[in-house]
């Protein structure tokens, strides 16, 4: 019975594909590479880049014209914080502008001449803040900081000049804080930049890979005319073919999703507030759905360098898309429809949502909709596809 049931293994398309391809894969560094080596070296460097989660000790120069004991502690104040560090003191704002050229300090902080007695006198001192904003991150991160130290110092000064006048804490504190704002900051309260980065940046190297991975299988099909054989394997079905051959490669990509989210979860606290097996069905589609696309660039060029070419630009331009960087509803209608186009997009849909939304499962239907017609589409391209490794003109392409 055994013996019987080889046999018919033998003797089924799909499997001897399969057998063929994973042949294949582990006699090539070139494949090992792209499916395992590749995704795992990405993922550690783009985890020790962000491993610490939120920039900090940005330098700052500080420029003190007053050199008080108010303007001295006003320094200190800046220094205390996680995100500003006080490198320099300079004694001019000439000095301080070739500082932040010459790339030593992000921000300077200007304190005017006879900035206490201007304080003490009640007249209202204006500080000077220049921040580089040519990196809008580090630049807001500066910004926000600094300006809350300034609010800090500005109400324990008002705080002090109303306690001299004779009013008790209490009252000092509600003429000081007359309106105030319970904040809170949803999702993301922490300002995680891993968060924000992480959740974009490994998952789209999981679509190039898995894009450059299918155009690499196909493609070597026809630039070693082997694509004949191959399809002879598989009873000349082209759809028994894809399986086979792709088969391995979604459940390698699988694999590196899994490290990927462990990476996430368990090493840089990504939070998961929804349902995983949401977030795994719609990983497992856009694999799909990004394979599908390989198999339009090749049907449509019946070239693989060109595909190579063509799925690495477009995978790229999906991070432009995807909405974590800009918005998709502050774009122009056009780049929002642009969008639609990019299966990574829809997918980030479902995995922000599940993630570190916790919305309902209802909300996942649309996006999953859309990787499901990115799949479906890809057999539209199924005919070309077949008169390309059929034909012996495309053979040996490079």
């Amino acid at each position: 019975m055994p013996n019987f049931q080889m046999e018919r293994l033998k003797n089924n398309g799909f499997f001897r594909v399969l057998n063929r391809e994973i042949t294949r894969i582990t006699h090539s560094k070139v494949y090992l590479f792209l499916l395992l080596v590749g995704p795992m070296l990405s993922f550690l460097l783009v985890m020790n880049i962000f491993v610490a989660g939120v920039p900090s000790h940005l330098p700052v120069a500080v420029v003190d014209e007053d050199f008080s004991a108010l303007s001295r502690q006003l320094t200190r104040m800046v220094d205390a914080t996680r995100m500003a560090d006080v490198t320099e003191r300079v004694s001019s704002l000439q000095d301080g502008r070739e500082s932040m050229l010459s790339g030593h300090a992000e921000a300077v902080l200007y304190i005017p001449d006879e900035f206490e007695k201007t304080v003490l006198k009640g007249e209202g001192a204006q500080i000077q803040l220049y921040i580089n904003n040519t990196n809008v991150l580090v630049g807001g991160l500066l910004k926000s900081t600094i300006y809350r130290v300034m609010a800090t110092y500005s109400t324990g000064v008002k705080l002090q000049v109303a306690m001299k006048q004779g009013l008790p804490v209490e009252q000092a504190l509600g003429q000081v804080h007359a309106v105030q704002m319970d904040g809170h900051v949803l999702f993301n309260p922490y300002t995680n930049y891993a968060y924000f980065l992480v959740t974009a940046l490994m998952p789209l190297l999981v679509v190039l890979f898995t894009l450059l991975g299918a155009i690499f299988a196909i493609g070597m099909e026809i630039r070693e005319g082997t694509s004949p054989e191959w399809l002879k394997q598989a009873d000349n079905s082209l759809l028994v073919a894809l399986a086979g051959k792709l088969l391995p490669y979604v459940f390698l990509m699988l694999v590196n999703v899994a490290v990927m989210h462990f990476i996430m979860t368990q090493h840089l606290g990504f939070p998961l507030r929804g349902y995983w097996g949401a977030i795994m069905l719609s990983q497992l589609l856009m694999i799909l759905a990004y394979q599908m696309v390989a198999v339009m660039l090749l049907a449509m060029t019946a070239n693989t360098r060109l595909s190579l070419s063509l799925g690495s630009a477009y995978s790229m331009m999906a991070l432009t898309f995807s909405g974590l960087t800009f918005p998709v509803s502050g774009m122009p209608m056009v780049s929002q429809m642009l969008a639609q186009l990019f299966p990574f997009y829809h997918w980030m849909e479902v995995f922000m949502g599940q993630g570190m939304r916790g919305e309902p499962l209802l909300q996942t239907i649309q996006p999953m909709a859309f990787l499901l017609l990115f799949v479906m589409a890809g057999f539209l391209f199924f005919p070309r596809l077949n008169r390309v490794l059929a034909d012996t003109r495309f053979q040996h392409r490079c």
